[in-house]
């Protein structure tokens, strides 16, 4: 604008190295735990938890479906169907929200039914209202993603260098990389590994021409085998 305003006779900026004013932003993974002893206690200590019921079981539940944070902590009763054993997540609720994907959609094991089952009978005791799964303090609301944090950190998950520090969203990066080195002989499915995580792929050729594929067998044998590990 000064240029064309003649308000000066060249644009300075174009001369200055920008590498001397913007610095690469170096990306800092969430913290995970990779070591299978560690995380035994990890599950150990998630299932012997004394503290709230639903945090308790919000983190059962995330030891066996690496959901994100906010769909886990905002999961519904009518997105979990008993009968099918299955949870249906809507595609706008996603971190992927393309309406040309379908819906999220997890079998459910026996371990995760009984973890919501339990889950269900618990909230009866003081409420009515049943519409979150894992609901807050006031036992009408979810919980808030920051309280199964808190309660990682009371059961000592907090020392990064000896590789014992993890937080909700870092169970996606646990469970990835326990799968991949439990996997020894590559049975699982390369895109049931993704779609655990509800990992989409990024070519949009690819996806055009894959978007319809099921993989709901072999998730089922992927879940299966996880949670009979956990």
């Amino acid at each position: 604008y000064a240029v064309l305003a003649e308000y000066c006779e060249r644009n300075i900026m174009l001369e200055i190295d920008r590498s001397h004013l913007i610095t690469k932003t170096i990306v800092k993974h969430m913290p995970k735990i990779t070591d299978k002893e560690i995380f035994k206690e990890l599950v150990n200590s998630i299932y012997n938890y004394h503290g709230g019921f639903s945090v308790r079981n919000a983190l059962k539940l995330v030891l066996h479906i690496p959901l994100r944070p906010e769909n886990l902590c905002k999961m519904k009763w009518n997105e979990i169907d008993f009968d099918k054993k299955l949870l249906t997540i809507p595609r706008e609720q996603m971190k992927v929200k393309n309406p040309n994907i379908e819906d999220f959609k997890m079998p459910l094991t026996d371990e995760v039914i009984s973890i919501l089952k339990e889950q269900k009978e618990e909230l009866k005791l003081y409420t009515n209202e049943l519409n979150y799964v894992f609901v807050g303090a006031d036992n009408r609301s979810h919980i808030n993603k920051e309280s199964p944090n808190k309660a990682l950190q009371l059961l000592s998950f907090n020392d990064e260098k000896k590789g014992r520090k993890i937080r909700l969203h870092g169970f996606r990066g646990t469970i990835r990389s326990m799968i991949d080195t439990l996997d020894t002989k590559g049975k699982i499915l390369y895109e049931a590994k993704e779609r655990f995580l509800d990992h989409q792929e990024k070519n949009k050729v690819v996806r055009a021409y894959t978007h319809g594929a099921d993989f709901q067998l072999h998730l089922q044998e992927l879940t299966n085998w996880w949670s009979d590990y956990i």
